[in-house]
């Protein structure tokens, strides 16, 4: 386990920030610098704490320090709205690559090689997720639906990815996309360009993860399976019937190849059958790629029904000696939605909060940067061993973040690993 890992990932947040171009106007608001607006927006999400600026400039006040300025290296504190002004005007592509330098440096760690697990390759589930909606607030950027009886709810979404393990809890976020109708554009953007944007920005730097891309049905077409195909890279993307009806009708007359297992669960056999069929087309307007066709049923012996089902394509070759690992890992997409949406939605990072619209970028940024706390946390808590003697000294996770904040609001800190510590309630110098 690592010391002050929190240190490397704060200075690839600090710098990429110190070198976004400022194009403000001459104002008293430049007294504010983009790099401290972002790292206090951060702290924000960190400590999963509206008021925690508000605090700190008390603490400030009284004690001529603050843990922004001891911990952060904040030089002056803004207020949300300054804040919300100063970052409503950086791209959120101008901040991405924050992202590849914190994974470099779980590289270096040796966590990645960790999340290896298919072909020496890791996983990469991806999803598209609403961040914001509002039937008042809204800008130029914001996608729109309109209920039949004429409501519009107007709202910002993110395609996610993240590196996931079987048996794991913990995702290491990768950069999102965002879902964004921009100028000149007729027809709203959509999931699916997302993706193929995504994998146009970020491919090249994830050949030496050799990437087994998951996805739900959505993603089981043409274009997108031949994308990641011509990339050198493979997919394991849900199928269904009823949304693919040539892959359905291939599968339906071809022979299928099939294995079974069974295993005690402690408290009954479940039986584990297999199904698979190798070369059918995936097609679209003329063109074809192809591809192979997994099924999984999972049955109760004892109860006699089925508790499960799915099917999956998938560029890789399927066999007896494999097809209990691919099924296993084409299950752990789910990881992206439990482990990653419902994570930052519902427990504690509130993603789909208001933090501050803006008119061009603030809302995209605002969940760029929660993103990467969820990124920081889960780093730490795999490779930090301060932060995990901290995690370890609380049951319930709201209560290790409630321990956080009554920490970093009431007590000047110098240093990391001694805030984790004290926040464990160790003894530092015992």
């Amino acid at each position: 386990m690592g010391r002050g890992i929190i240190k490397r990932l704060l200075g690839s947040l600090r710098e990429t920030a110190e070198k976004l171009p400022d194009i403000r106007k001459c104002s008293n608001a430049l007294k504010y610098s983009i790099r401290d607006a972002i790292i206090c927006a951060f702290a924000v999400f960190y400590f999963q704490y509206p008021s925690l600026l508000n605090f700190q400039q008390d603490m400030e006040r009284k004690r001529k320090r603050s843990n922004m300025e001891a911990l952060f290296g904040v030089e002056n504190i803004p207020c949300s709205d300054q804040m919300t002004n100063i970052v409503d005007g950086i791209e959120s592509g101008q901040l991405g690559a924050v992202f590849d330098q914190v994974h470099q440096i779980a590289a270096e760690q040796g966590i990645i090689d960790q999340y290896r697990v298919l072909d020496g390759g890791v996983l990469i589930p991806l999803d598209g997720t609403w961040t914001f909606a509002c039937e008042k607030i809204h800008c130029k950027h914001c996608l729109s639906i309109t209920s039949k009886k004429g409501k519009t709810v107007y709202y910002h979404s993110m395609l996610g990815a993240a590196i996931v393990k079987p048996g794991s809890h913990t995702v290491l976020p990768l950069e999102p996309e965002f879902i964004r109708n921009e100028d000149g554009s007729e027809k709203q953007d959509c999931e699916r360009n997302a993706a193929k944007r995504w994998l146009e920005r970020k491919g090249a730097g994830l050949e030496g993860l050799k990437p087994t891309f998951l996805g739900d049905d959505l993603y089981a077409c043409h274009s997108i399976c031949e994308k990641i195909v011509g990339m050198g890279m493979s997919f394991i993307f849900t199928c269904k019937e009823e949304s693919h009806p040539w892959i359905a009708e291939q599968v339906k007359y071809a022979e299928m190849e099939g294995h079974k297992r069974r295993e005690w669960n402690g408290r009954n056999h479940i039986e584990y059958r297999y199904e698979w069929v190798k070369g059918i087309e995936n097609r679209a307007e003329g063109e074809k790629i192809a591809v192979n066709y997994l099924s999984l049923q999972i049955w109760n012996e004892e109860k006699q029904e089925k508790t499960y089902s799915n099917s999956w394509i998938t560029d890789k070759a399927i066999s007896v000696e494999n097809v209990s690992l691919l099924a296993e890992c084409a299950r752990t997409r789910w990881k992206i939605e439990n482990e990653y949406n419902n994570v930052l939605k519902c427990r504690g990072y509130n993603l789909e909060h208001n933090f501050g619209h803006g008119q061009e970028h603030a809302a995209d940024i605002y969940c760029l940067l929660n993103v990467l706390c969820l990124l920081f946390h889960s780093l730490q808590e795999l490779a930090d061993e301060a932060y995990r003697v901290a995690r370890g000294s609380f049951g319930r996770r709201d209560a290790f973040f409630w321990g956080l904040r009554y920490e970093i609001c009431r007590y000047l800190h110098e240093d990391w690993n001694l805030f984790f510590l004290t926040v464990a309630g160790l003894d530092p110098d015992g």
